[in-house]
């Protein structure tokens, strides 16, 4: 993303908007959900066993991948989701109609520094995954059944698509460097 600041600073804000919106849409109602229905105790025992996650080596996050070929992925809709989220081509059109010359990837070091953000926001969202199911598991034990099915719910979208988008984009992050050309 080395085209020129104006363009970096817009796809910086473009990016942090869509970062945003996901977090509000995910976080509420499992955040509503600690503060008037849990016991507090829970919140941090939940937080305990779900953030060590974050610490696994990339081996950990590469044996959890689904498919070796984007085609897996492209089947269970990750191009739709891929649509919304941060980098992704909603973003990306917006930044074009500016700058048309924008490109995430301009060189080969961008390709490696967003495989690296790829795994970052992968263990970011797999311990969130992991306290989302901590927390819909207890809602369940104490019969709050509607809430169990709206966090596993809010799990399934925020947590479980952008993991396999991450694992997706980490498989064509791969091709590209393979070919040697980011562009």
């Amino acid at each position: 993303m080395t085209l020129n600041k104006p363009a970096n600073r817009l796809a910086t804000w473009y990016n942090q908007l869509s970062n945003v919106f996901w977090s509000v849409l995910g976080f509420t109602p499992i955040g509503y959900f600690c503060t008037t229905r849990m016991e507090q105790g829970w919140l941090y025992i939940f937080l305990a066993l779900s953030l060590p996650v974050i610490m696994l080596p990339h081996g950990f996050y590469d044996a959890m991948q689904i498919g070796r070929t984007t085609a897996v992925y492209e089947r269970i809709g990750i191009r739709i989701v891929r649509k919304f989220t941060q980098d992704g081509d909603w973003v990306n059109r917006m930044i074009r109609r500016r700058f048309p010359r924008y490109r995430v990837f301009d060189s080969y070091p961008s390709v490696r520094k967003h495989l690296r953000k790829a795994y970052t926001i992968e263990k970011v969202h797999f311990a969130f995954f992991l306290f989302f199911l901590y927390v819909s598991l207890y809602a369940l034990i104490k019969e709050y059944f509607l809430w169990a099915g709206i966090i596993t719910l809010t799990n399934l979208i925020f947590n479980i698509y952008p993991n396999l988008l991450q694992q997706y984009n980490r498989l064509r992050l791969r091709q590209l460097m393979r070919r040697g050309n980011p562009s």
